[in-house]
């Protein structure tokens, strides 16, 4: 195949319209032809017309989450992300027309929960495929659009290293331009002076100009942007807002009409929120159903081995610093569910023998499941401290209480990463704060299933 060929944006969103479509049909016919054959032969109307809701509501849908809105320009991962809220609407609009028509009985329910769950990373993998290989591999498209980046720090610098490793994103840099005090060789090619960049942009016809300078150039930035009215280009700035990244990422938002950078937010608000409880909700079931065997043999254990009730609540702070009770198997002989107490160590003699096996296993952490379910905790998130440690790091790690803005997890990027059990150091505090603050600021669907998954496999669950 040609390097020279050539592929309109618009035909691309079409393609991607249509691809999306066919995906979500095609993965269902697939299913049931599998799993449920005779519906398939016997009931070819109501399938034909399950496939022409699907298409149309694909359509609507996708467009309404954003899916293709500026997919170019945005990272896989949120891609991603649009792509699994898009689908866990068409499923509730489904489940709405199946309620208010009385067919929803007639669907393999087997074959739609399967389906929920293929359509969607075959989406994604798809989205991978295009922007990794193939768009590398095979051309150089067309949406290329010339790029001039005004700044070399590096800020500058990283933008344009990630415009060459992401062709996809259909730009191409032309250089750099830099103040009249700030020599630009070291970035190549260097075009010229700041002052230089709007006779270039006219002359040679950019279409993208990146500023990329430090927010107290303001008079620079002025001059830049009154000379650049006279152009046709499209400006995009990157204030250097790495102060504010270090709290939460440092996110755009609109409050009152106007445009806010928003130094600590969580992110599950709105429709994130909704993935993170349909997820919490979907997955909790599933485990607390395939688990509820294994719970109820280790509550006879417990009766059989010990004097006591089998669950034991404890207070935590979670979601806003609010306090709640944690539920957890009983492993000591003593019963402390109160604000204070002592943190169990290594070889604490109130632990008793089969509460020894729970805890290195961590098999008395299970009836958390019932917290998720009840909306108090989630599945992934920062591990919920008790109420004593909790005032004494808040005041000892910097950020300790962002993590507060999350629910509370069973599992979490900390601990696959080995910090678990018993907390010796203020060091081991800091790194886990660390982690917990890094999950927040990196939260999708997908790394809440690679912690899920590592926590199974690499035997996380292990103290």
């Amino acid at each position: 195949m040609s390097r020279n060929l050539r592929i309109p944006a618009g035909k691309l969103g079409t393609f991607h319209k249509v691809m999306d479509a066919v995906f979500g049909i095609g993965t269902l016919l697939v299913l049931y032809s599998l799993f449920s054959p005779a519906s398939f032969y016997s009931s070819g109307y109501r399938i034909s017309m399950l496939a022409g809701a699907i298409a149309f509501l694909t359509l609507f849908c996708f467009h309404v989450a954003g899916v293709y809105k500026n997919w170019a320009g945005a990272d896989i991962v949120s891609e991603c992300n649009r792509i699994v809220a898009a689908v866990l609407v068409v499923f509730g609009s489904l489940l709405i027309l199946g309620y208010v028509f009385k067919v929803s009985s007639i669907y393999s329910r087997r074959v739609v929960l399967l389906w929920i769950f293929i359509w969607p990373a075959l989406m994604c993998v798809e989205r991978v495929f295009l922007r990794k290989f193939y768009f590398n591999s095979f051309f150089e498209t067309s949406m290329n659009k010339k790029a001039v980046i005004a700044g070399t720090g590096k800020l500058g610098a990283a933008l344009a290293d990630w415009i060459e490793e992401n062709p996809w994103a259909g730009v191409k840099v032309e250089g750099f331009f830099d103040r009249k005090d700030t020599s630009c060789e070291s970035s190549d090619p260097c075009l010229g002076n700041i002052s230089e960049l709007p006779a270039y942009v006219r002359k040679k016809n950019i279409q993208l100009v990146y500023i990329a300078l430090p927010m107290r150039e303001e008079a620079l930035l002025e001059g830049l942007l009154r000379d650049l009215e006279d152009s046709t280009a499209q400006i995009y700035f990157f204030p250097d807002i790495s102060i504010f990244t270090k709290l939460m990422g440092g996110d755009v938002a609109q409050v009152a009409g106007q445009t806010a950078i928003a130094l600590r937010s969580s992110p599950f608000e709105g429709i994130n929120g909704v993935i993170k409880r349909t997820e919490d909700l979907v997955l909790g079931l599933l485990i607390l159903t395939l688990i509820s065997p294994v719970m109820l043999v280790i509550a006879l254990f417990i009766k059989l081995t010990s004097k006591g009730p089998v669950f034991f609540k404890q207070w935590r702070y979670g979601l806003g610093g609010e306090p709640f009770q944690i539920y957890k198997f009983r492993t000591m002989k003593v019963l402390e569910d109160g604000y204070e107490f002592v943190p169990a160590t290594k070889s604490d003699p109130r632990i008793t023998r089969f509460g020894h096996f729970l805890r290195k296993n961590s098999l008395d952490e299970l009836p958390q499941f019932i917290n998720v379910i009840l909306g108090s905790m989630s599945i992934v998130g920062p591990r919920p401290h008790a109420v004593k440690m909790n005032e004494e790091y808040r005041t000892l790690v910097p950020g300790y209480m962002l993590r507060h803005i999350s629910k509370p997890g069973i599992t979490g990027l900390a601990q696959i990463n080995g910090y678990k059990g018993e907390v010796r150091t203020e060091d081991e505090m800091v790194k886990r704060i660390s982690f917990d603050i890094m999950y927040l600021q990196r939260w999708s669907v997908f790394l809440d299933l690679e912690i899920v998954f590592k926590t199974v496999f690499k035997f996380a669950w292990r103290q």
